[in-house]
């Protein structure tokens, strides 16, 4: 006749993996079969050995949160007494995190009446962004040159110009994505004007996937 840690304990162990249970249904599996209050020590820990073998090596076969794992051999040791403490165990994995992107965020919107340089009204806040796209949208009746800037701090000033200028004609709209290499905390928008507008105004959007 099978006694606690020969047959209760393994076969408990395998049951709960098999449907993987996680939480209190695995813990409660892996208590039932521990030996009685009145074993030997060796047998305890021969016991928690064995259980504590069995879970780490399908650790690779779990598709769940593996930290809730460890969180169980913690909780098992710390109710078998005289057993030895469970190191922390660093478990390495792959994790999916979607690429979200945010809203669109208006940072510029004039009519724009004279020649020179304007700069948007603020700088984007691309800290933790991934990717970055700007859509300019105008329908002023001039051209004008898009140069994109970057910064280290939320300012125009010591800025530095990411990518080449482009060309946006009169009542026209283009975008802009940064390269991976040109990615700044800060993003700023400079538009140049050789000739003053009469109509129309300039537009430009930004969305920040994160």
């Amino acid at each position: 006749m099978p006694n606690g840690k020969e047959g209760g304990g393994k076969a408990a162990v395998g049951v709960a993996l098999g449907v993987g249970a996680v939480g209190g249904g695995l813990l409660g599996a892996l208590l039932a079969a521990r030996p009685a209050k009145a074993a030997a020590p060796d047998e305890k820990l021969d016991h928690l050995i064995d259980i504590s073998t069995a879970i780490l090596a399908a650790l690779d076969k779990i598709s769940g949160d593996n930290a809730q794992i460890i969180v169980l051999l913690r909780q098992i040791a710390g109710a078998q007494p005289g057993a030895p403490t469970i190191p922390e165990i660093e478990i390495a994995g792959t994790f999916l995190t979607p690429w979200v992107a945010k809203e669109r965020e208006l940072i510029f919107d004039q009519e724009v009446r004279q020649a020179g340089v304007v700069n948007a009204d603020r700088m984007v806040d691309f800290r933790r962004g991934k990717r970055l796209l700007i859509k300019v949208e105008s329908s002023l009746d001039q051209a004008a040159v898009v140069q994109v800037f970057g910064n280290i701090d939320d300012s125009a000033n010591t800025a530095v110009n990411v990518g080449p200028p482009l060309p946006i004609a009169a009542n026209a709209n283009i975008s802009v994505g940064l390269a991976w290499d040109d990615w700044h905390p800060w993003i700023g928008v400079r538009m140049t004007f050789g000739v003053a507008p009469t109509v129309g105004r300039m537009s430009i959007y930004v969305v920040i996937q994160e």
